[in-house]
């Protein structure tokens, strides 16, 4: 975990972060001295929804302020729980008649203040016989399976991602215009139906703490927690080396549940029951491993437990800093209606405007307790993309289109095209070494590779019968399509760009469609494939690219000369590149040397020459 901040220290970091938040929600105002945000457009008639607790959290809980969420939230610190002054500037800052519900995570310093505060609020409303008349009550956050019943003793689960999950369902609830009473019951239902853990590759570190590990906690380098809190609390367990994604999340899914555990197991689910499942990044992960942490979950559910989710949600929603962890969410939706007749899937769906809050509204469906049948979906989409291919003048098809086409002229002997296309992946695969060397020294080292593994593709291909021979544009447009497959990158799109510019030159030319292509045809489609790439590459003669080589290459066609003479000007075109300041691509962050002594010619215009010397001299 990197201990690297823009702002070094936490001091002021907390309000400019809430003048950041509200920033981004025009509804929303900021009271700076006791750090509260809220929603100055609530309406009066309908409970408020108040929650809060350390900064550290964000998204939680600024991000989740808006109609159909909260209606305030107040912060503390970095971790710290905000004042009980705080709070009740907070409670009179929501603008409601309604009646105020407050969200609390279970720990001490939060329950103690919000509690204190609520007290407060609570006498008032006695002594003004109708400010907030619908009462005050709260809804204490304790989701955490880790903690369990031994460990927890009086004290209960803590509160994890349950919070925002549901600060979402009150929010909804009171804009469907439930009161006090009913909203406090579906709180309470909702986390005694909800069991979460977690787990992290380390813990997060705090801007201006030391940066000492030993000081913040820091695990070894292989080793993660499962069961950590968000403020930094080691975890129950933990493992010296990062387990493999199944076995880890088919652990955790054991503690939320297995009914053998007498500690942990909080909470039962039939096979129809069909949870809510809710996925909370701490921060540090990237979306890439989160949406497969999702699948990886969904999967095991299925195939371990037998249990399909209803609704699935994914992101930060309550995070701890930057840590490299994630939380798992499983919520009993059908307790929950036998419990309070409310509908917990339609309170997700409603709408809000809280700008932090991520999940899909429509097209569920019903809590089947089934699987979508994942199979079948991606059938359809091949299928569908079949059935348009298979009209022709697909653009996924083109290829097809273009083999089963004779447009343009043809191949005048396909063997000899063949041994062309050898020739020239061959001799671009025996320059891999050369090119790789250069782009060691010049770029990020994997040119070579890249062009080597690209002819290597055309070749299978080639061998495969997927290469068009007959036809002179089919030729450049199956090449093409292989090409823009196995060659990523900036070279990649070129080439792809390059060779669906020869198709046009070659359909759209002189040349007669059915008859044999002459060099002529062939010199003007790769002259008008140069000037079409033009359009979408600044890259010009002297910039250090393969545009060095490939120019010379195609003008020297387009007049006509012969393909050993157009390969000897490429050859020179990159020759010529070794004295050139780059201004294009990776090489123009490598720093040369004075006059560029010493330096290589450019990888990819030496790529180039490699391709069209082999084709040269296969035709010889």
């Amino acid at each position: 975990m990197s201990t690297k901040h823009v702002f070094p220290t936490a001091v002021g970091l907390v309000e400019k972060a809430e003048r950041g938040a509200i920033a981004l929600n025009p509804a929303l105002r900021f009271y700076a001295p006791h750090k509260v945000i809220y929603d100055c457009t609530h309406s009066n008639e309908k409970v408020a929804i108040i929650s809060g607790g350390g900064a550290g959290h964000e998204p939680g809980h600024a991000g989740v302020i808006g109609r159909g969420m909260l209606t305030a939230a107040i912060s503390g610190e970095v971790f710290a729980s905000p004042s009980a002054s705080q709070i009740c500037s907070g409670l009179d800052l929501a603008n409601t008649d309604a009646g105020v519900i407050i969200v609390v995570n279970n720990y001490t310093g939060d329950c103690l203040n919000f509690g204190l505060a609520a007290e407060k609020a609570r006498a008032a409303l006695a002594y003004s016989g109708n400010k907030k008349s619908g009462g005050v009550e709260l809804v204490i956050i304790g989701d955490d399976v880790a903690v369990g019943r031994k460990k927890g003793g009086l004290v209960g689960r803590r509160g994890l991602g349950g919070n925002i999950f549901t600060c979402k369902i009150l929010g909804a609830g009171s804009e469907k215009g439930l009161n006090v009473s009913q909203l406090k019951k579906l709180g309470d239902s909702t986390i005694a139906n909800t069991v979460t853990v977690g787990m992290s590759l380390d813990h997060c570190h705090v801007p201006g703490r030391p940066k000492d590990p030993a000081e913040w906690g820091a695990l070894p380098q292989e080793a993660c927690e499962i069961g950590l809190g968000i403020h930094n609390e080691p975890g129950f367990k933990r493992l010296d080396r990062v387990p493999d994604p199944d076995s880890l999340i088919e652990e955790m899914l054991s503690y939320l549940l297995n009914p053998n555990d007498p500690d942990r197991h909080y909470l039962d689910f039939d096979k129809d029951d069909a949870p809510v499942l809710f996925i909370n990044n701490l921060g540090g992960m990237s979306q890439l491993e989160m949406n497969a942490i999702t699948d990886v979950t969904i999967t095991h559910l299925a195939k371990t437990w037998g249990l399909h989710p209803s609704r699935v949600f994914c992101n930060q929603y309550m995070t701890s800093l930057n840590a490299p962890g994630f939380g798992i969410s499983l919520v009993n939706h059908k307790n929950v209606k036998k419990e309070t007749g409310q509908d917990m899937l339609e309170l997700l769906d409603a709408p809000t405007d809280a700008y932090s809050w991520s999940g899909v509204k429509s097209g569920w469906g019903s809590a089947t307790g089934k699987p979508r049948d994942r199979e079948a979906e991606e059938k359809e989409a091949a299928d569908h993309l079949a059935k348009i291919r298979s009209q022709g003048g697909s653009v996924s098809g083109l290829s097809q289109d273009a083999s089963q086409s004779s447009g343009g002229p043809s191949n005048g002997n396909p063997e000899e095209v063949r041994k062309a296309i050898e020739g020239a992946c061959k001799s671009a695969i025996a320059a891999e070494p050369d090119l790789t060397r250069f782009d060691t020294i010049v770029g990020d080292g994997d040119c070579g590779e890249t062009l080597a593994t690209a002819s290597n593709a055309v070749l299978k291909a080639l061998a495969d019968g997927k290469i068009d021979l007959s036809n002179a544009a089919g030729t450049c447009l199956t090449t093409g399509t292989v090409l823009e497959s196995a060659m990523g990158g900036t070279s990649g799109a070129i080439y792809a760009l390059f060779f669906a510019g020869l198709v046009q030159g070659l359909v759209n030319g002189s040349g007669k469609s059915g008859q044999p292509a002459t060099a002529a045809d062939w010199g003007n489609a790769a002259k008008s494939a140069l000037e079409n790439l033009g359009n979408y590459t600044p890259a010009r003669p002297g910039d250090r690219t393969l545009v060095d080589a490939l120019t010379p290459l195609c003008l020297s066609l387009g007049e006509g000369k012969s393909l050993t003479q157009a390969a000897a000007d490429a050859k020179a075109g990159a020759e010529a590149t070794k004295t050139m300041t780059a201004r294009l691509g990776r090489a123009t962050y490598v720093g040369g040397t004075e006059n560029n002594a010493g330096m290589p010619p450019d990888p990819g215009a030496w790529g180039v020459w490699a391709l069209a010397d082999g084709l040269a001299k296969a035709l010889n």
